[in-house]
């Protein structure tokens, strides 16, 4: 017994000692957590205080309804919104990220939502909204007929539906999702209101008074109305739809967010395994050949690099092929091509920087998973990247996933090359840091 305690114990203390394997057992699935708990909350989290600008160009109850549920109480934690009169500057603060939206209400939207509504009110100072069944059966036979005539007067079923536009930032698409969510939700309840009033009107109509083409009564004063067949607003769509438009034209989706970060995921599985092959080499012996041979370490080093960069282009140039067959879109193709080169390059000064300071090729193997995952984490490979909180993204910006996604995201979003060269230059500037220390690590070992 005592011998199985020793030996047990000597594995105890290899496991500790071994830095690669601490990685992996307890850094890497702590960061995880943190990671996913940042971007989705604990619980008692999540958005809070959206900035949101709100254009009213209607001067109907409708819109007055809009409004009032942007900020009612059951979201005033939620949406911050803010009432805006000039678009030009609304639309300017979006496009500066000082908003994540701005819901347009354009001109005509309560007639739109419930025509007669407006037109009833403004000729018999009646507000249908306020009638229930048994104020509609007290109203005069004369009125009932007038409010028939308005009636028909206010159907356009062939007229064009009004849009509510939410011109939304790229940088904010998940507050922007939310933002459309309560709107459309504040429609389909108008839709509702629209369908009680129009069963309202239509009793009204069935009920009225002769008009004077027709001597027997409502019935055939409004055609359609005794064999049930009166097109009601009730089976009518709502004449109101929701657009949601970016300052670049283009909107987020899933699929093409999975298939450049997932890319990058495995591009950089793929390079640090790579890496190792210059550790495998120093343990089996033939580096050391190489070494002495006329052949520089700097073209030796180049050399196994130069074939890691090749393979990892030709990995990412391949998956987005495939992916673009079923669907996916990485924006325009000198943009991407230009993004891949660059992040090829960065991806690989992690493969070469955890190969110049492992230990061994089982450590590396180790490190390298757990920085791919943990740097996949924290720069939003798993979840929408813009999730996580303003501190955590700028940290992820010392991992190539980070720069990847935030460029792919750009040219995603209608981005040309012009536009994403800062980013571009970011990710080169990383590249060049990682190398350098490298290159210090590596002259440690050649030494």
């Amino acid at each position: 017994m005592p011998k199985v305690v020793t030996l047990a114990l000597k594995e105890v203390k290899l496991s500790v000692r071994d830095v690669g394997a601490m990685v992996t057992m307890l850094v890497t699935p702590l960061v995880l957590t943190m990671a996913i708990a940042a971007a989705f909350g604990t619980g008692t989290g999540g958005l809070s205080n959206v900035p949101l600008l709100v254009l009213n160009q209607d001067d109907g109850q409708m819109s007055r309804f809009v409004w009032e549920a942007l900020t009612a109480q059951n979201v005033e934690d939620l949406l911050a919104a803010e009432m805006v009169y000039d678009e030009a500057d609304a639309r300017a603060r979006v496009e500066g990220d000082a908003a994540a939206a701005l819901v347009i209400i354009p001109r005509g939207f309560s007639d739109r939502v419930v025509p007669v509504v407006g037109r009833v009110r403004e000729v018999l100072g009646i507000d249908l909204l306020s009638l229930d069944a048994e104020s509609a059966e007290a109203l005069p036979e004369e009125v009932q007929e007038e409010i028939g005539r308005l009636v028909l007067e206010s159907r356009e079923p062939d007229a064009d539906a009004v849009v509510v536009e939410i011109y939304a930032s790229p940088n904010w698409r998940i507050s922007a999702g939310v933002v459309r969510g309560i709107v459309t939700q504040v429609l389909e309840q108008m839709s509702m209101t629209a369908q009680g009033t129009t069963i309202i009107i239509e009793e009204l109509i069935a009920r009225g008074a002769p008009g004077p083409e027709a001597g027997e009564g409502g019935a055939e004063w409004f055609p359609g109305v005794a064999d049930g067949g009166f097109e009601s607003l009730a089976d009518r769509e709502l004449p109101v739809r929701v657009e949601i438009v970016s300052p670049t034209g283009r909107g987020f989706r899933w699929l093409d967010y999975s298939a450049t970060s997932m890319a990058i995921l495995f591009l950089m599985f793929a390079v640090t395994a790579g890496g190792r092959t210059l550790l495998a080499e120093r343990q089996a012996g033939t580096l050391s050949r190489l070494l002495v041979s006329p052949t520089p370490a700097v073209a030796i080093l180049a050399g196994k690099m130069g074939g890691i960069v090749v393979t990892g282009l030709m990995q990412v140039l391949v998956l987005w092929g495939a992916t673009t067959l079923v669907g996916s879109y990485w924006g325009a193709p000198l943009g991407v091509v230009a993004a891949i080169v660059v992040l090829v390059l960065c991806a690989s000064g992690v493969g070469a920087l955890i190969s110049a300071w492992a230990q061994d090729v089982g450590q590396a193997g180790t490190i390298g998973t757990a920085v791919t995952l943990v740097g996949s984490a924290v720069s939003g490979t798993f979840f929408p990247r813009w999730n996580l909180p303003a501190w955590v993204q700028n940290l992820s910006l010392a991992t190539p996933n980070a720069w990847g996604i935030e460029i792919f995201s750009a040219l995603q979003m209608g981005r040309g090359l012009d536009g994403i060269l800062p980013l571009l230059g970011g990710a080169l500037g990383l590249t060049i840091l990682y190398y350098v220390v490298a290159l210090i690590g590596f002259r440690r070992q050649f030494a």
